[in-house]
């Protein structure tokens, strides 16, 4: 069991919310240019846990937060305590291209639900929008959010407007197909297939 949480099991296809292109069980999987590590991050309604783990230095770094801006507190506290105690050169701050890609919308616009939230996305003069609602018995927890999308890939996007909701300046949104062929976009690594 502890073998398979240190080894990848599955590809993720959202990169950049926790760093980490692999998943072990329950683990996130890291290669900080070489030095291997793993984790889990976890979040709720004004809370936010990130645990960072490096065999080889014999580190461990745990951050439990309450209230707004914990995903900044994580990237400038964990970019330090991990250079200086284990060699860590974690990756820069998701953020879109200076020159961004060309995208074919088309694909990508429509709606997409998962437990508690409809996210529609739409598109206008070449520019994608989100519209990320609370729904069912999550309606009254927060308020719709409204994310425009900036290509950083045709099919990853940073997200803005949505603040310390979920990340730091950007939101990766990405968009992917299950094995099935259902397409769906992820938001803070949860998945949502595309209903209609």
């Amino acid at each position: 069991m502890i073998a398979l949480m240190q080894r990848r099991v599955v590809d993720c296809p959202d990169k950049w919310t926790v760093s980490s292109d692999g998943w072990g069980l329950g683990w996130t999987l890291y290669d900080w240019n070489g030095v291997a590590g793993y984790g889990h991050d976890g979040a709720s309604i004004g809370q936010s846990g990130y645990l960072r783990v490096v065999p080889s230095a014999g580190v461990a770094v745990a951050l439990l937060t309450n209230g707004g801006g914990a995903r900044e507190v994580y990237t400038a506290l964990y970019r330090e305590l991990l250079a200086q105690l284990a060699g860590v050169t974690m990756p820069e701050p998701f953020a879109p291209p200076a020159t961004p890609p060309v995208v074919d919308w088309a694909p990508l616009v429509g709606t997409y639900r998962r437990e508690g939230v409809v996210i529609t996305v739409t598109e206008k003069d070449g520019a994608g929008h989100a519209l990320y609602e609370f729904v069912d018995g999550m309606k009254d927890l927060s308020k719709p959010l409204q994310i425009d999308l900036l290509p950083v890939t045709e099919t990853a996007f940073a997200g803005t407007g949505v603040g310390s909701a979920f990340s730091t300046d950007y939101t990766p949104v990405i968009f992917s197909a299950l094995p099935d062929g259902t397409r769906c976009v992820y938001i803070g690594m949860r998945c949502a297939p595309k209903t209609g």
